[in-house]
């Protein structure tokens, strides 16, 4: 479940459907990942959709996990014991 957000435009995303916050963003991609990252109870839940591209991050961003949505956007998360925290949706050139 997802219990709590690293931006506001990403969680008025999420709830309303607001998203002049992310030009170029495959909108029904990322609402269905979210979907599924909220109803996740592990990281294996998302793991064999393979076209999430989940991966793990090192560096800066160190304990934080990443889902491929289209081109530079990227759903980004920690996840622990069930739960996704700072879930946020960022396109990875900027930051």
């Amino acid at each position: 479940m997802i219990k709590s957000w690293a931006s506001r435009p990403s969680q008025r995303f999420y709830e309303e459907g607001k998203t002049s916050k992310f030009r170029g963003l495959d909108v029904d991609a990322a609402d269905d990942l979210l979907a599924s990252l909220d109803s996740a109870e592990t990281l294996k839940d998302l793991s064999p959709l393979k076209s999430v591209g989940l991966h793990k991050f090192s560096g800066n961003r160190a304990g934080q996990w990443a889902m491929t949505v289209n081109g530079p956007w990227r759903i980004c998360f920690r996840f622990k014991d069930g739960d996704a925290y700072g879930v946020e949706i960022v396109d990875y050139h900027k930051g």
